[in-house]
């Protein structure tokens, strides 16, 4: 049996000395399980901390260690989610009737560990060590299918390799997919991007045809996005880079700002940006200064045009965005405009004008009265 010393937990677990309290008290057994433990063997920074119990309730649990931490607990399906010093702590619900039958219900053997806070390590760490994901049961996917994604992303984040048959495995229950909740596929989607090993996982996608159920394979261009990720972590820039199936990016149904973002970048007309002259790419570059940096991304690596992406940031970098401060509703009130469409047309303008300095603070109010007249 593998062992950590008391010394290992006491630095990783803040409030480890809480747990023994609790476990002394209640004569109770309690375990660090999972991914945190995982992390912890590999010697990775923990955000997130989970435990399971034997001889108690987890809710009971629960609600102890968040009187001793002055937080309550939020309930969720099988778990009691607690918030500390920017600390997630799970306490869930033991999967079967003892700790032995938990870790068998857990997805790959190297999650399926727990430790009890004397430092015994119940399940093997050989798989840590060798750098492999395996799945702990033939029934891992069909129990959970997005585990077929949380394989690509450990592969991607923790630069392990995921094991034959269970690739095999995962090609065989791949259209359960189809029943998995976007937000979660989203969210491990997310975690994947941000991983080291990214490329090794996106080639398993593409050479396995894994995720199928979900999009195109023929439309993602795995090299394309590690490219991208030399110059970018904003997701869903990396996201649109890798595939062209709007479907998928439908499905995932990115929310707010990230989703109107994809549409300009799906309206960019490449081929009249390109015929630009100096004065309309300024313009262009004043209109969309906030993705300013992604278009020129866009343009480098969707389009292959260098010089095009260079010229576009050489533009902008010539805009003078404090000067535009000279310009606003206040301003257009007192010349006597009153709030209407045409304000948005005179300050659009004028900005523009003012940002490559063919107006100052001198004489705008001039130009103002003199083009649109007293109102």
């Amino acid at each position: 049996m593998s062992t950590i010393s008391k010394e290992i937990l006491k630095k990783n677990i803040p409030f480890f000395h809480i747990l023994f309290n609790i476990e002394k008290e209640c004569n109770c057994k309690i375990y660090l399980v999972g991914g945190c433990l995982r992390d912890i063997i590999l010697n990775h920074n923990i955000s997130d901390i989970d435990i399971t119990a034997e001889n108690i309730d987890y809710k009971t649990l629960a609600k102890k260690l968040g009187k001793y931490l002055k937080t309550y607990p939020v309930p969720f399906k099988d778990n009691m989610r607690l918030m500390k010093d920017n600390l997630i702590i799970d306490v869930s619900k033991l999967r079967g009737e003892n700790i032995y039958e938990d870790v068998l219900k857990r997805d790959f053997t190297i999650n399926n560990l727990a430790c009890s806070l004397d430092g015994d390590i119940i399940g093997s760490i050989d798989d840590l060590n060798n750098k492999e994901i395996k799945i702990v049961t033939d029934s891992s996917f069909t129990d959970d299918a997005l585990r077929i994604i949380r394989a690509l992303r450990f592969a991607s984040t923790l630069g392990f390799n995921i094991d034959k048959y269970s690739l095999e495995n995962a090609c065989i229950h791949k259209n359960l997919l189809k029943t998995t909740a976007k937000e979660r596929v989203l969210e491990e989607f997310r975690k994947m991007f941000k991983g080291q090993n990214l490329l090794y996982a996106l080639n398993i996608i593409k050479e396995y045809n894994i995720l199928s159920p979900l999009l195109n394979t023929d439309l993602i261009d795995n090299k394309k996005l590690i490219k991208a990720k030399e110059k970018t972590s904003d997701f869903h820039l990396l996201l649109y880079l890798w595939v062209k199936d709007i479907g998928f990016i439908n499905y995932l149904n990115l929310q707010g700002q990230e989703m109107k973002n994809i549409k300009l970048y799906l309206s960019l007309d490449y081929n009249t940006i390109k015929n630009y002259s100096f004065d309309e790419l300024l313009y262009f570059a004043f209109k969309n200064a906030k993705l300013i940096e992604n278009i020129a991304i866009i343009f480098e690596y969707d389009f292959n045009d260098i010089s095009l992406s260079h010229n576009l940031l050489s533009a902008y970098k010539s805009l003078d965005f404090n000067n535009t401060i000279h310009v606003n509703g206040s301003l257009l009130q007192y010349l006597g405009f009153k709030p209407s469409p045409l304000f948005s047309t005179i300050l659009d303008e004028t900005s523009f004008l003012l940002a490559i300095n063919k107006l100052n603070s001198d004489n705008i109010a001039d130009y103002i009265t003199n083009k649109w007249g007293l109102k």
